[in-house]
């Protein structure tokens, strides 16, 4: 048993298993995955497994012993981690703190880790001033650095970091998850647990916040809309009810793109139901009513409209008017 508080990635955790016990792992690893995927638990459960006294429990780390324990409570003095708190991004400044601490030795473990949280938000200058700590650190230095997308980061820190990727988990995987270890998503109905599940998109983590229910009532709220925009032009598109919506859309820009987001979904399943009954679905929870949606359209009008979305969302990226733009959209739909 080897890292068993990450859920999934089984060959990621029996490869740093082995590098673990034979004492093979490199000074850097660029911890890539989701919001949610379990970045920090398995940047946890490596720290815990290179400070884990018993080696004869059989699994990596025990999660027992007094080290392990330190380890899991936040009261290790080696394990240092930074972030960028309120701030945009790292910066130069926190990364020299860095470059001079690595010359204190550890106190309690033969290692001294740091954890670099959202590292993908290092500026230019931060990544290059640790790339020169990258090149030639301490032996008993080891480098973490969590982010969403390590395309992200300097090839030049790419290249000195291997990269361990936390894929996504099938849907019904993060439903058992939750069946067995978070009641409150018992108590939820069926189709509110769905759009959990779809909105996590394969995120144990992601899915745990989403149980909180002033979490999940702006994703919830925003695919409703996004369902009723659809609908409406699908349905008839009446003015009235079209106007309606558009004045919902409100002009927070990044609102509107992230709805418009959602509205390229809703297209996309409906494009794929129009290829075979069985595709898997991303947004709509009711088969039964995308299948009623589907049929009374046809693939070019989904296109089309696809297409329109994705027209105003390249003008707000722009940064063009929001209500201009939205009302440029629903002119051409």
């Amino acid at each position: 048993m080897a890292f068993d508080a990450l859920i999934g990635s089984e060959d990621l955790r029996e490869r740093l298993a082995t590098d673990v016990r034979e004492g093979k792992l490199s000074h850097a690893y660029i911890i890539e995955g989701a919001h949610g995927s379990g970045k920090r638990t398995l940047a946890r459960e490596l720290c815990e497994a290179l400070a884990c006294t018993d080696r004869k429990s059989g699994r990596i780390p025990c999660g027992n012993c007094l080290a392990c324990r330190k380890v899991y409570e936040g009261k290790c003095p080696d394990i240092i981690r930074i972030g960028r708190g309120s701030k945009a991004s790292i910066g130069v400044d926190d990364v020299r703190f860095l470059r001079a601490d690595v010359l204190t030795p550890p106190n309690d473990l033969d290692s001294k880790i740091y954890i670099i949280e959202d590292a993908d938000t290092m500026t230019v200058q931060a990544q290059n001033a640790l790339l020169l700590t990258l090149e030639e650190p301490p032996s008993y230095v080891l480098f973490l650095l969590l982010c969403e997308n390590a395309m992200s980061l300097l090839e030049t820190i790419r290249s000195r970091a291997p990269k361990l990727t936390i894929c996504q988990l099938p849907k019904e995987d993060v439903r058992a998850y939750l069946d067995r270890h978070e009641r409150a998503f018992a108590q939820l109905a069926p189709r509110e647990q769905e759009a959990i599940l779809m909105i996590a998109d394969g995120s144990i983590g992601r899915a745990k916040e989403l149980l909180d229910a002033k979490e999940r009532k702006p994703y919830l709220a925003r695919r409703e809309l996004a369902t009723s925009f659809v609908s409406a032009y699908f349905g008839g598109r009446d003015s009235t009810a079209m106007l309606g919506l558009l004045s919902r859309f409100g002009t927070k820009r990044e609102e509107v793109l992230l709805l418009l987001s959602d509205v390229q979904y809703a297209l996309r399943d409906l494009m794929l139901l129009k290829r075979t009954e069985g595709a898997p679905l991303c947004f709509y929870t009711d088969t039964e009513a995308a299948m009623t949606l589907c049929d009374a359209t046809s693939m070019q009008a989904l296109l089309s409209l696809f297409e329109a979305v994705e027209a105003c969302r390249r003008q707000l990226l722009r940064n063009a008017n929001v209500r201009l733009s939205l009302t440029s959209l629903f002119l051409m739909s």
